[in-house]
């Protein structure tokens, strides 16, 4: 009985895994300084138990502060799942792609968002 019911919550918190990231990336590309949304970690390598949790990259063109960026990104989120957001501006993103941790992280992400330049 309590096999069957743990096989279910994973069950069930996958879908949840699934739909938080859909609506993820729909609330965040209708955020116009959002140009690149992507995940890593253990979702992106295909792990979907209940102790994965999305690990998102986010790139934004704006003049917001770190904590401001990360505040505004949790808030306008607000996910039945755990997400842990790193935000970098665009610039930061530009300089930072070719150091650690950020070099490994682009190895292993899934992008599913970018803008494309005018």
């Amino acid at each position: 009985m309590k096999h069957q019911s743990l096989r279910q919550a994973r069950a069930i918190y996958a879908l949840k895994l699934e739909q938080s990231l859909r609506v993820m990336v729909e609330r965040l590309q209708a955020v116009d300084e959002v140009t690149r949304i992507s995940v890593f970690g253990s979702y992106a390598r295909g792990r979907r138990d209940l102790f994965t949790d999305l690990d998102t990259l986010v790139v934004m063109d704006t003049q917001m502060g770190l904590m401001e960026r990360l505040k505004y990104l949790y808030s306008t989120l607000a996910l039945p799942v755990d997400v842990d957001i790193l935000c970098y501006t665009v610039e930061e993103f530009d300089s930072l792609k070719e150091v650690q941790p950020l070099k490994g992280i682009l190895k292993e992400e899934q992008l599913l968002y970018e803008k494309k330049p005018l």
